[in-house]
Protein backbone atom coordinates (compact mmCIF):
# COMPACT_ATOMS: atom_id res chain seq x y z
CA UNK A 1 0.00 0.00 0.00
CA UNK A 2 1.30 3.51 -0.87
CA UNK A 3 0.29 6.88 0.66
CA UNK A 4 1.09 10.53 -0.48
CA UNK A 5 1.72 13.65 1.62
CA UNK A 6 -0.09 16.46 -0.22
CA UNK A 7 1.88 19.15 1.63
CA UNK A 8 5.23 17.80 0.44
CA UNK A 9 3.92 17.52 -3.12
CA UNK A 10 2.92 21.20 -3.07
CA UNK A 11 6.29 22.11 -1.54
CA UNK A 12 8.08 20.25 -4.35
CA UNK A 13 6.04 22.10 -6.99
CA UNK A 14 6.69 25.50 -5.41
CA UNK A 15 10.39 24.72 -5.10
CA UNK A 16 10.80 23.77 -8.73
CA UNK A 17 8.76 26.78 -9.93
CA UNK A 18 10.78 29.24 -7.82
CA UNK A 19 14.15 27.72 -8.65
CA UNK A 20 13.31 27.45 -12.36
CA UNK A 21 12.25 31.10 -12.40
CA UNK A 22 15.52 32.14 -10.80
CA UNK A 23 17.48 30.00 -13.24
CA UNK A 24 15.68 31.41 -16.28
CA UNK A 25 16.16 34.96 -14.98
CA UNK A 26 19.88 34.33 -14.62
CA UNK A 27 20.03 32.82 -18.11
CA UNK A 28 18.13 35.57 -19.93
CA UNK A 29 18.71 38.73 -17.90
CA UNK A 30 22.44 38.34 -17.48
CA UNK A 31 23.26 36.85 -20.88
CA UNK A 32 24.27 40.23 -22.34
CA UNK A 33 27.08 40.60 -19.81
CA UNK A 34 29.77 38.95 -21.91
CA UNK A 35 32.50 39.30 -19.31
CA UNK A 36 30.75 36.88 -16.92
CA UNK A 37 28.56 35.01 -19.41
CA UNK A 38 30.09 31.60 -18.57
CA UNK A 39 29.73 32.15 -14.84
CA UNK A 40 26.11 33.21 -15.30
CA UNK A 41 25.35 30.11 -17.40
CA UNK A 42 26.91 27.81 -14.79
CA UNK A 43 24.96 29.55 -12.03
CA UNK A 44 21.72 29.17 -13.98
CA UNK A 45 22.44 25.47 -14.60
CA UNK A 46 23.16 24.88 -10.90
CA UNK A 47 19.92 26.55 -9.91
CA UNK A 48 17.98 24.47 -12.42
CA UNK A 49 19.72 21.30 -11.17
CA UNK A 50 18.91 22.15 -7.59
CA UNK A 51 15.32 22.75 -8.61
CA UNK A 52 15.06 19.32 -10.23
CA UNK A 53 16.77 17.60 -7.29
CA UNK A 54 14.56 19.41 -4.78
CA UNK A 55 11.45 18.45 -6.68
CA UNK A 56 12.65 14.82 -7.02
CA UNK A 57 13.59 14.18 -3.44
CA UNK A 58 10.70 16.15 -2.02
CA UNK A 59 8.38 14.15 -4.27
CA UNK A 60 9.91 10.88 -3.08
CA UNK A 61 9.50 11.98 0.52
CA UNK A 62 5.83 12.60 -0.17
CA UNK A 63 5.29 8.88 -0.96
CA UNK A 64 5.04 6.28 1.86
CA UNK A 65 5.34 2.56 0.97
CA UNK A 66 4.17 -0.36 3.09
CA UNK A 67 7.06 -2.55 4.37
CA UNK A 68 5.41 -5.61 2.84
CA UNK A 69 5.18 -4.12 -0.71
CA UNK A 70 7.31 -5.84 -3.39
CA UNK A 71 7.75 -5.67 -7.16
CA UNK A 72 5.48 -7.76 -9.31
CA UNK A 73 7.06 -10.54 -11.31
CA UNK A 74 7.68 -9.71 -14.96
CA UNK A 75 7.88 -5.94 -14.32
CA UNK A 76 10.35 -3.71 -16.14
CA UNK A 77 13.94 -4.00 -14.97
CA UNK A 78 15.81 -0.98 -13.66
CA UNK A 79 18.17 -0.96 -16.68
CA UNK A 80 15.32 -1.20 -19.16
CA UNK A 81 13.37 1.45 -17.34
CA UNK A 82 16.36 3.80 -17.50
CA UNK A 83 16.61 3.31 -21.24
CA UNK A 84 12.93 4.01 -21.74
CA UNK A 85 13.18 7.19 -19.70
CA UNK A 86 16.42 8.65 -21.03
CA UNK A 87 16.04 7.75 -24.73
CA UNK A 88 12.81 9.75 -25.32
CA UNK A 89 14.12 12.54 -23.10
CA UNK A 90 17.31 12.93 -25.10
CA UNK A 91 15.36 12.61 -28.35
CA UNK A 92 13.06 15.43 -27.29
CA UNK A 93 16.02 17.55 -26.20
CA UNK A 94 17.75 16.90 -29.53
CA UNK A 95 14.70 17.86 -31.54
CA UNK A 96 14.24 21.02 -29.47
CA UNK A 97 17.92 21.92 -29.89
CA UNK A 98 17.71 21.54 -33.67
CA UNK A 99 14.49 23.58 -33.77
CA UNK A 100 16.03 26.34 -31.65
CA UNK A 101 19.08 26.48 -33.94
CA UNK A 102 16.89 26.68 -37.04
CA UNK A 103 14.69 29.33 -35.43
CA UNK A 104 17.75 31.33 -34.42
CA UNK A 105 19.10 31.18 -37.97
CA UNK A 106 15.72 32.18 -39.40
CA UNK A 107 15.51 35.17 -37.08
CA UNK A 108 19.10 36.08 -37.91
CA UNK A 109 18.31 35.99 -41.63
CA UNK A 110 15.19 38.13 -41.13
CA UNK A 111 17.13 40.59 -39.00
CA UNK A 112 19.89 40.76 -41.61
CA UNK A 113 17.38 41.41 -44.39
CA UNK A 114 15.68 44.10 -42.29
CA UNK A 115 19.03 45.76 -41.59
CA UNK A 116 19.85 45.65 -45.30
CA UNK A 117 16.56 47.37 -46.13
CA UNK A 118 17.22 50.00 -43.47
CA UNK A 119 20.72 50.57 -44.83
CA UNK A 120 19.29 50.96 -48.33
CA UNK A 121 16.77 53.48 -47.03
CA UNK A 122 19.49 55.38 -45.18
CA UNK A 123 21.62 55.30 -48.31
CA UNK A 124 18.69 56.66 -50.31
CA UNK A 125 18.03 59.41 -47.77
CA UNK A 126 21.71 60.29 -47.52
CA UNK A 127 22.25 60.66 -51.27
CA UNK A 128 18.86 61.37 -52.85
CA UNK A 129 16.16 63.98 -52.41
CA UNK A 130 13.08 62.58 -50.72
CA UNK A 131 10.61 64.74 -52.68
CA UNK A 132 11.86 64.57 -56.27
CA UNK A 133 14.02 61.44 -56.16
CA UNK A 134 16.92 63.40 -57.65
CA UNK A 135 20.45 63.29 -56.31
CA UNK A 136 20.93 65.61 -53.33
CA UNK A 137 23.81 67.95 -52.50
CA UNK A 138 25.99 65.19 -51.03
CA UNK A 139 25.52 62.86 -53.98
CA UNK A 140 26.03 65.47 -56.69
CA UNK A 141 29.20 66.72 -54.99
CA UNK A 142 30.60 63.18 -55.09
CA UNK A 143 29.63 62.84 -58.76
CA UNK A 144 31.23 66.19 -59.66
CA UNK A 145 34.41 65.30 -57.77
CA UNK A 146 34.67 62.05 -59.75
CA UNK A 147 33.97 63.93 -62.96
CA UNK A 148 36.76 66.42 -62.18
CA UNK A 149 39.17 63.57 -61.43
CA UNK A 150 38.36 61.86 -64.73
CA UNK A 151 38.39 65.05 -66.81
CA UNK A 152 41.50 66.64 -65.32
CA UNK A 153 44.19 64.65 -67.22
CA UNK A 154 42.77 65.51 -70.66
CA UNK A 155 41.22 68.85 -69.61
CA UNK A 156 37.91 67.55 -70.95
CA UNK A 157 35.21 70.21 -70.71
CA UNK A 158 31.98 69.92 -68.76
CA UNK A 159 29.45 72.43 -67.44
CA UNK A 160 27.75 73.14 -64.12
CA UNK A 161 24.40 74.92 -64.31
CA UNK A 162 22.80 76.33 -61.17
CA UNK A 163 19.02 76.64 -61.65
CA UNK A 164 16.80 78.76 -59.41
CA UNK A 165 13.01 79.07 -59.57
CA UNK A 166 12.09 82.75 -59.73
CA UNK A 167 9.88 83.92 -56.85
CA UNK A 168 8.94 80.36 -55.91
CA UNK A 169 7.97 81.55 -52.44
CA UNK A 170 4.92 83.25 -53.94
CA UNK A 171 3.57 79.82 -54.89
CA UNK A 172 3.81 78.58 -51.31
CA UNK A 173 2.32 81.83 -50.03
CA UNK A 174 -0.63 81.80 -52.43
CA UNK A 175 -1.50 78.10 -52.71
CA UNK A 176 0.21 76.33 -49.83
CA UNK A 177 3.21 74.07 -49.35
CA UNK A 178 1.47 71.00 -50.79
CA UNK A 179 1.03 72.76 -54.14
CA UNK A 180 4.60 74.01 -53.96
CA UNK A 181 5.88 70.46 -53.41
CA UNK A 182 3.94 69.10 -56.36
CA UNK A 183 5.20 71.96 -58.50
CA UNK A 184 8.81 71.13 -57.57
CA UNK A 185 8.29 67.55 -58.71
CA UNK A 186 6.82 68.78 -61.99
CA UNK A 187 9.71 71.22 -62.45
CA UNK A 188 12.25 68.44 -61.90
CA UNK A 189 10.45 66.22 -64.40
CA UNK A 190 10.27 68.97 -67.01
CA UNK A 191 13.96 69.79 -66.72
CA UNK A 192 14.77 66.07 -66.97
CA UNK A 193 13.04 65.89 -70.35
CA UNK A 194 15.73 68.22 -71.73
CA UNK A 195 18.67 66.09 -70.57
CA UNK A 196 20.77 63.38 -72.16
CA UNK A 197 22.31 60.29 -70.57
CA UNK A 198 25.55 62.18 -69.78
CA UNK A 199 23.76 64.75 -67.64
CA UNK A 200 22.84 64.59 -63.94
CA UNK A 201 20.23 66.77 -62.26
CA UNK A 202 20.21 67.28 -58.48
CA UNK A 203 18.19 69.33 -56.02
CA UNK A 204 20.23 71.52 -53.68
CA UNK A 205 17.55 73.28 -51.64
CA UNK A 206 13.88 74.23 -51.71
CA UNK A 207 13.87 75.92 -55.12
CA UNK A 208 17.44 75.46 -56.33
CA UNK A 209 18.73 72.73 -58.63
CA UNK A 210 22.14 71.96 -60.11
CA UNK A 211 22.84 70.28 -63.43
CA UNK A 212 26.08 68.52 -64.36
CA UNK A 213 26.49 68.28 -68.14
CA UNK A 214 29.50 66.17 -69.10
CA UNK A 215 31.30 66.56 -72.43
CA UNK A 216 29.79 70.04 -72.77
CA UNK A 217 31.47 73.25 -73.93
CA UNK A 218 30.23 76.85 -73.75
CA UNK A 219 28.19 76.58 -76.93
CA UNK A 220 26.52 73.34 -75.84
CA UNK A 221 25.81 74.75 -72.38
CA UNK A 222 24.19 77.84 -73.87
CA UNK A 223 21.99 75.70 -76.13
CA UNK A 224 20.99 73.51 -73.18
CA UNK A 225 20.06 76.50 -71.01
CA UNK A 226 18.06 78.03 -73.86
CA UNK A 227 16.25 74.73 -74.40
CA UNK A 228 15.32 74.48 -70.72
CA UNK A 229 14.14 78.11 -70.64
CA UNK A 230 11.98 77.49 -73.72
CA UNK A 231 10.31 74.51 -72.04
CA UNK A 232 9.29 76.72 -69.12
CA UNK A 233 7.31 79.12 -71.26
CA UNK A 234 4.38 76.73 -70.87
CA UNK A 235 2.57 77.06 -67.52
CA UNK A 236 2.08 74.26 -65.02
CA UNK A 237 -1.30 72.94 -63.93
CA UNK A 238 -1.29 71.96 -60.26
CA UNK A 239 -4.32 71.37 -58.02
CA UNK A 240 -6.61 73.18 -60.44
CA UNK A 241 -4.32 76.23 -60.63
CA UNK A 242 -2.47 77.60 -63.65
CA UNK A 243 1.02 78.52 -62.42
CA UNK A 244 3.61 80.25 -64.58
CA UNK A 245 7.19 79.59 -63.49
CA UNK A 246 10.42 81.05 -64.85
CA UNK A 247 14.02 80.03 -64.21
CA UNK A 248 17.29 81.86 -63.64
CA UNK A 249 20.43 79.89 -64.55
CA UNK A 250 24.12 80.47 -63.93
CA UNK A 251 26.72 78.46 -65.86
CA UNK A 252 30.37 77.66 -65.13
CA UNK A 253 32.70 75.54 -67.28
CA UNK A 254 35.52 73.16 -66.45
CA UNK A 255 38.41 73.92 -66.75
CA UNK A 256 37.91 77.51 -67.96
CA UNK A 257 36.31 78.75 -64.74
CA UNK A 258 37.97 76.44 -62.21
CA UNK A 259 39.30 72.96 -61.59
CA UNK A 260 37.80 72.41 -58.12
CA UNK A 261 34.25 71.83 -56.98
CA UNK A 262 34.32 74.98 -54.86
CA UNK A 263 35.50 77.23 -57.69
CA UNK A 264 33.03 75.85 -60.22
CA UNK A 265 30.06 76.23 -57.89
CA UNK A 266 31.19 79.71 -56.86
CA UNK A 267 31.42 80.85 -60.50
CA UNK A 268 28.06 79.33 -61.37
CA UNK A 269 26.49 81.03 -58.36
CA UNK A 270 28.08 84.35 -59.37
CA UNK A 271 26.59 84.00 -62.86
CA UNK A 272 23.21 83.13 -61.32
CA UNK A 273 23.34 86.21 -59.11
CA UNK A 274 24.22 88.32 -62.14
CA UNK A 275 21.18 87.16 -64.11
CA UNK A 276 18.95 87.80 -61.10
CA UNK A 277 20.25 91.34 -60.91
CA UNK A 278 19.23 91.80 -64.54
CA UNK A 279 15.63 90.86 -63.83
CA UNK A 280 15.67 87.03 -63.64
CA UNK A 281 14.12 84.67 -66.21
CA UNK A 282 17.27 83.97 -68.20
CA UNK A 283 20.74 82.43 -68.13
CA UNK A 284 24.32 83.62 -68.11
CA UNK A 285 27.76 82.05 -68.51
CA UNK A 286 30.31 83.24 -65.97
CA UNK A 287 32.98 85.72 -66.92
CA UNK A 288 35.48 87.57 -64.75
CA UNK A 289 33.64 90.89 -64.78
CA UNK A 290 30.83 89.21 -62.84
CA UNK A 291 33.15 88.57 -59.90
CA UNK A 292 33.89 92.28 -59.71
CA UNK A 293 30.16 92.91 -59.63
CA UNK A 294 29.85 90.35 -56.84
CA UNK A 295 32.46 92.20 -54.79
CA UNK A 296 30.63 95.45 -55.44
CA UNK A 297 27.40 93.81 -54.29
CA UNK A 298 29.08 92.67 -51.09
CA UNK A 299 30.22 96.24 -50.43
CA UNK A 300 26.75 97.49 -51.33
CA UNK A 301 25.25 95.12 -48.76
CA UNK A 302 27.69 96.40 -46.15
CA UNK A 303 26.60 99.97 -46.90
CA UNK A 304 22.97 98.91 -46.62
CA UNK A 305 23.45 97.46 -43.15
CA UNK A 306 24.72 100.89 -42.02
CA UNK A 307 22.12 103.00 -43.81
CA UNK A 308 19.63 102.92 -40.95
CA UNK A 309 22.15 104.04 -38.35
CA UNK A 310 23.41 106.81 -40.66
CA UNK A 311 19.87 108.13 -41.35
CA UNK A 312 20.22 107.57 -45.09
CA UNK A 313 16.64 106.37 -45.66
CA UNK A 314 14.02 108.88 -46.79
CA UNK A 315 10.34 108.87 -47.68
CA UNK A 316 9.26 110.58 -50.89
CA UNK A 317 5.65 111.38 -51.73
CA UNK A 318 3.77 110.89 -54.98
CA UNK A 319 0.29 112.43 -55.36
CA UNK A 320 -2.78 110.41 -56.29
CA UNK A 321 -5.71 111.86 -58.18
CA UNK A 322 -9.39 111.27 -58.53
CA UNK A 323 -9.79 109.70 -61.98
CA UNK A 324 -12.86 111.72 -63.03
CA UNK A 325 -12.06 115.24 -61.80
CA UNK A 326 -8.25 114.82 -61.57
CA UNK A 327 -8.46 116.36 -58.11
CA UNK A 328 -5.65 115.65 -55.68
CA UNK A 329 -6.78 112.86 -53.39
CA UNK A 330 -3.68 112.17 -51.37
CA UNK A 331 -0.17 110.75 -51.56
CA UNK A 332 1.80 107.58 -51.71
CA UNK A 333 5.02 107.44 -49.74
CA UNK A 334 7.96 105.70 -51.40
CA UNK A 335 11.14 104.63 -49.68
CA UNK A 336 14.42 106.04 -50.99
CA UNK A 337 18.01 105.38 -49.96
CA UNK A 338 20.35 108.34 -50.30
CA UNK A 339 23.59 106.45 -50.87
CA UNK A 340 26.75 108.50 -50.17
CA UNK A 341 28.29 107.50 -53.54
CA UNK A 342 25.50 106.24 -55.80
CA UNK A 343 23.00 108.97 -54.91
CA UNK A 344 19.26 108.42 -54.44
CA UNK A 345 18.35 104.75 -54.99
CA UNK A 346 14.92 103.28 -55.73
CA UNK A 347 13.55 100.37 -53.67
CA UNK A 348 13.97 97.83 -56.48
CA UNK A 349 17.72 98.48 -56.26
CA UNK A 350 18.04 97.40 -52.63
CA UNK A 351 14.79 95.87 -51.38
CA UNK A 352 15.84 92.25 -51.95
CA UNK A 353 19.12 92.81 -50.13
CA UNK A 354 17.23 94.56 -47.35
CA UNK A 355 15.15 91.43 -46.86
CA UNK A 356 18.14 89.08 -47.03
CA UNK A 357 20.06 91.16 -44.50
CA UNK A 358 17.26 90.86 -41.95
CA UNK A 359 16.61 94.61 -41.81
CA UNK A 360 13.12 94.57 -43.29
CA UNK A 361 11.38 94.65 -39.92
CA UNK A 362 13.40 97.49 -38.28
CA UNK A 363 13.19 99.61 -41.45
CA UNK A 364 9.46 98.88 -41.61
CA UNK A 365 9.07 100.11 -38.03
CA UNK A 366 10.88 103.30 -38.98
CA UNK A 367 8.56 103.80 -41.97
CA UNK A 368 5.42 103.47 -39.83
CA UNK A 369 6.81 106.01 -37.39
CA UNK A 370 7.68 108.43 -40.20
CA UNK A 371 4.23 108.02 -41.78
CA UNK A 372 2.49 109.02 -38.57
CA UNK A 373 4.94 111.85 -37.96
CA UNK A 374 4.28 113.26 -41.45
CA UNK A 375 0.53 113.05 -40.87
CA UNK A 376 1.02 115.10 -37.71
CA UNK A 377 3.09 117.69 -39.62
CA UNK A 378 0.37 118.02 -42.24
CA UNK A 379 -2.28 118.36 -39.53
CA UNK A 380 -0.29 121.20 -37.98
CA UNK A 381 -0.19 122.82 -41.43
CA UNK A 382 -3.97 122.62 -41.68
CA UNK A 383 -4.17 119.45 -43.79
CA UNK A 384 -5.62 117.04 -41.27
CA UNK A 385 -7.89 115.66 -44.02
CA UNK A 386 -5.01 114.19 -46.01
CA UNK A 387 -4.56 110.45 -45.66
CA UNK A 388 -1.60 108.14 -46.23
CA UNK A 389 -0.96 104.47 -46.88
CA UNK A 390 1.92 102.28 -45.75
CA UNK A 391 2.78 98.94 -47.27
CA UNK A 392 3.51 96.15 -44.80
CA UNK A 393 6.06 93.55 -45.84
CA UNK A 394 5.45 89.88 -45.15
CA UNK A 395 8.11 89.84 -42.44
CA UNK A 396 6.64 92.91 -40.77
CA UNK A 397 3.02 91.78 -40.98
CA UNK A 398 3.91 88.45 -39.36
CA UNK A 399 5.34 90.16 -36.28
CA UNK A 400 3.23 89.45 -33.19
CA UNK A 401 3.24 93.12 -32.18
CA UNK A 402 2.20 94.61 -35.53
CA UNK A 403 -1.17 95.83 -34.23
CA UNK A 404 0.40 97.41 -31.14
CA UNK A 405 3.15 98.96 -33.26
CA UNK A 406 0.68 100.78 -35.52
CA UNK A 407 -1.79 101.78 -32.80
CA UNK A 408 1.02 103.07 -30.55
CA UNK A 409 2.41 105.21 -33.39
CA UNK A 410 -1.05 106.69 -34.04
CA UNK A 411 -1.47 107.50 -30.35
CA UNK A 412 2.04 108.89 -30.04
CA UNK A 413 1.46 111.44 -32.81
CA UNK A 414 -2.26 111.92 -31.97
CA UNK A 415 -3.39 110.79 -35.45
CA UNK A 416 -6.91 109.64 -36.28
CA UNK A 417 -6.82 106.03 -37.58
CA UNK A 418 -9.10 106.96 -40.49
CA UNK A 419 -6.18 108.88 -42.02
CA UNK A 420 -4.10 105.72 -42.40
CA UNK A 421 -4.32 102.85 -44.89
CA UNK A 422 -2.35 99.66 -44.38
CA UNK A 423 -1.44 97.97 -47.62
CA UNK A 424 -0.24 94.40 -48.10
CA UNK A 425 -0.05 91.93 -50.95
CA UNK A 426 -2.55 89.13 -51.30
CA UNK A 427 0.18 86.51 -50.93
CA UNK A 428 1.20 88.03 -47.61
CA UNK A 429 -2.37 87.90 -46.32
CA UNK A 430 -2.87 84.31 -47.45
CA UNK A 431 0.23 82.89 -45.77
CA UNK A 432 -1.83 82.45 -42.60
CA UNK A 433 -5.36 83.35 -43.59
CA UNK A 434 -6.99 82.88 -40.19
CA UNK A 435 -4.45 85.10 -38.44
CA UNK A 436 -4.55 87.66 -41.26
CA UNK A 437 -8.34 87.98 -41.02
CA UNK A 438 -8.09 88.44 -37.25
CA UNK A 439 -5.38 91.12 -37.42
CA UNK A 440 -6.93 92.97 -40.37
CA UNK A 441 -10.32 93.00 -38.65
CA UNK A 442 -8.64 94.56 -35.61
CA UNK A 443 -7.22 97.29 -37.85
CA UNK A 444 -10.60 97.79 -39.54
CA UNK A 445 -12.39 98.12 -36.18
CA UNK A 446 -9.83 100.74 -35.19
CA UNK A 447 -10.77 102.73 -38.31
CA UNK A 448 -7.75 101.91 -40.48
CA UNK A 449 -8.40 101.02 -44.12
CA UNK A 450 -6.99 97.76 -45.48
CA UNK A 451 -5.71 97.77 -49.07
CA UNK A 452 -4.57 94.92 -51.34
CA UNK A 453 -1.36 95.94 -53.14
CA UNK A 454 0.19 94.85 -56.46
CA UNK A 455 -2.97 93.10 -57.58
CA UNK A 456 -2.84 91.36 -60.95
CA UNK A 457 0.71 90.02 -60.64
CA UNK A 458 1.87 86.59 -59.63
CA UNK A 459 -0.96 84.42 -58.35
CA UNK A 460 -3.72 86.92 -57.52
CA UNK A 461 -7.26 85.66 -57.21
CA UNK A 462 -10.23 87.96 -56.72
CA UNK A 463 -12.27 85.15 -55.19
CA UNK A 464 -9.96 85.09 -52.18
CA UNK A 465 -10.63 88.75 -51.43
CA UNK A 466 -14.06 87.98 -50.01
CA UNK A 467 -12.27 86.49 -47.00
CA UNK A 468 -10.31 89.67 -46.30
CA UNK A 469 -11.71 92.89 -44.77
CA UNK A 470 -10.18 95.00 -47.55
CA UNK A 471 -11.74 98.24 -48.82
CA UNK A 472 -9.20 99.13 -51.49
CA UNK A 473 -7.58 97.31 -54.42
CA UNK A 474 -4.49 98.58 -56.18
CA UNK A 475 -3.75 97.41 -59.74
CA UNK A 476 -0.03 96.88 -60.23
CA UNK A 477 1.86 99.15 -62.63
CA UNK A 478 3.07 96.14 -64.65
CA UNK A 479 -0.53 95.22 -65.43
CA UNK A 480 -1.24 98.81 -66.44
CA UNK A 481 1.83 98.90 -68.68
CA UNK A 482 0.84 95.68 -70.48
CA UNK A 483 -2.71 96.78 -71.29
CA UNK A 484 -1.76 97.82 -74.82
CA UNK A 485 0.98 95.23 -75.28
CA UNK A 486 -1.59 92.49 -74.78
CA UNK A 487 -5.18 93.23 -75.74
CA UNK A 488 -6.46 90.55 -73.37
CA UNK A 489 -5.11 92.54 -70.43
CA UNK A 490 -7.59 95.34 -71.12
CA UNK A 491 -10.47 92.94 -70.58
CA UNK A 492 -8.78 91.51 -67.49
CA UNK A 493 -8.31 94.95 -65.94
CA UNK A 494 -11.90 95.88 -66.75
CA UNK A 495 -13.12 92.67 -65.10
CA UNK A 496 -10.99 93.33 -62.02
CA UNK A 497 -12.46 96.81 -61.64
CA UNK A 498 -16.04 95.58 -62.10
CA UNK A 499 -15.68 92.78 -59.56
CA UNK A 500 -13.96 95.10 -57.07
CA UNK A 501 -16.87 97.53 -57.37
CA UNK A 502 -19.37 94.73 -56.64
CA UNK A 503 -17.37 94.09 -53.47
CA UNK A 504 -17.57 97.81 -52.53
CA UNK A 505 -13.83 98.27 -52.98
CA UNK A 506 -12.12 101.42 -54.20
CA UNK A 507 -9.75 100.77 -57.12
CA UNK A 508 -6.40 102.53 -57.54
CA UNK A 509 -4.17 102.17 -60.61
CA UNK A 510 -0.48 103.00 -60.39
CA UNK A 511 2.13 103.52 -63.09
CA UNK A 512 0.09 105.88 -65.29
CA UNK A 513 2.59 107.14 -67.85
CA UNK A 514 0.52 107.81 -71.00
CA UNK A 515 -2.69 109.65 -71.81
CA UNK A 516 -4.02 106.44 -73.35
CA UNK A 517 -3.62 104.56 -70.06
CA UNK A 518 -5.30 107.39 -68.18
CA UNK A 519 -8.22 107.49 -70.61
CA UNK A 520 -8.73 103.71 -70.64
CA UNK A 521 -8.72 103.35 -66.86
CA UNK A 522 -11.02 106.33 -66.39
CA UNK A 523 -13.53 104.84 -68.85
CA UNK A 524 -13.34 101.51 -67.02
CA UNK A 525 -14.38 103.21 -63.78
CA UNK A 526 -11.07 103.16 -61.91
CA UNK A 527 -11.42 105.42 -58.86
CA UNK A 528 -7.92 106.82 -58.43
CA UNK A 529 -4.83 107.22 -60.61
CA UNK A 530 -1.17 107.86 -59.94
CA UNK A 531 1.94 107.86 -62.06
CA UNK A 532 4.63 109.97 -63.67
CA UNK A 533 2.17 111.37 -66.21
CA UNK A 534 0.34 113.11 -63.36
CA UNK A 535 3.09 113.82 -60.81
CA UNK A 536 6.47 112.45 -59.78
CA UNK A 537 7.39 111.55 -56.19
CA UNK A 538 9.33 114.22 -54.30
CA UNK A 539 10.71 114.70 -50.76
CA UNK A 540 8.36 116.23 -48.20
CA UNK A 541 10.06 119.63 -48.34
CA UNK A 542 9.42 119.86 -52.10
CA UNK A 543 5.71 119.07 -51.89
CA UNK A 544 4.53 122.72 -51.71
CA UNK A 545 6.28 123.58 -54.99
CA UNK A 546 4.93 120.42 -56.63
CA UNK A 547 1.35 121.15 -55.57
CA UNK A 548 1.56 124.78 -56.68
CA UNK A 549 2.53 123.70 -60.19
CA UNK A 550 0.02 120.91 -60.72
CA UNK A 551 -2.06 121.27 -63.91
CA UNK A 552 -5.08 120.04 -61.94
CA UNK A 553 -6.98 121.81 -59.24
CA UNK A 554 -6.34 120.95 -55.59
CA UNK A 555 -9.28 120.38 -53.25
CA UNK A 556 -9.84 123.24 -50.91
CA UNK A 557 -9.69 122.58 -47.21
CA UNK A 558 -12.90 120.95 -46.07
CA UNK A 559 -13.43 118.94 -49.26
CA UNK A 560 -13.62 115.21 -48.75
CA UNK A 561 -10.46 113.32 -49.74
CA UNK A 562 -10.28 109.72 -50.70
CA UNK A 563 -7.62 107.48 -49.21
CA UNK A 564 -4.03 108.38 -49.78
CA UNK A 565 -1.39 105.83 -49.79
CA UNK A 566 1.85 105.85 -47.91
CA UNK A 567 3.94 103.06 -49.28
CA UNK A 568 7.46 102.40 -48.19
CA UNK A 569 7.52 99.11 -49.92
CA UNK A 570 8.15 97.52 -46.65
CA UNK A 571 9.69 100.36 -45.77
CA UNK A 572 8.56 98.62 -48.31
CA UNK A 573 8.35 100.26 -51.62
Amino acid sequence: MMNYDITLILVSLLAVIAASGIGLWLAFSLRLNRKSALVNCIAAALVMGLAIAAMHYTGISAATFSPHDHALPGSVSERGFSVWVFAPAFAILGVMLVMSILDSRRRTIRLTEHLQRLNQQLEQQAHYDGLTGLANRTQIDLIIERCIKNALPNRQSFALILIDLDRFRLVNDAWGLHVGDRLLVSVANRISTCLSARMTLARLSSDEFILLAQDTDAHDAAELAARIAERFKCPFYESGQIIQVSLSMGISLFPDHGVTLHDLKLRADTALYNIKQQGRNGWAIYHDSMMQKAWESARFLQDLTQAMALNQFELWYQPKFNAQQLALSGFEALLRWRHPVKGVLLPEQFLELLEKSGQMVPVGRWVIDQVCRQLQVWAEQGRDDWTLSVNLSTAQFEQDDIFDLVSDALNRYRISPVRLTLELTESTALRNLARSIEILNDFARLGITVSIDDFGTGYSNLLTLKNLPARELKIDKRVVKEMRENGKNIKIVSAIIDIAHTMNMNVVAEGIETLEQKQLLTEMGCGQLQGYLLARPVPAQELPALLDNLPFRQPERGERHTRTRFQGKSANS
